[in-house]
């Protein structure tokens, strides 16, 4: 069986692009490379490109997490 997409109203999808920019700002300006933060967070690189586009199926945890080790 296929599973639904949950819908995102534009605020939630602009505000979750908008954090995932800043993290990517902030770990750029700290010299900080994907694998380095996604080490320090616990997570595959992978995950750490989700959360720098803003994908909101990322636990919201790990964005939090990521904000604050930049």
């Amino acid at each position: 069986m296929a599973q639904r997409r949950r819908a995102y109203s534009a605020l939630t999808k602009e505000a979750l692009v908008l954090l995932g920019n800043r993290i990517r700002l902030a770990r750029k300006q700290r010299r900080m490379s994907e694998a380095n933060l996604a080490a320090r967070i616990g997570v595959a690189r992978s995950t750490l490109q989700h959360i720098e586009k803003g994908d909101p199926r990322v636990e919201i945890g790990l964005a939090f997490e990521a904000a604050a080790l930049v």
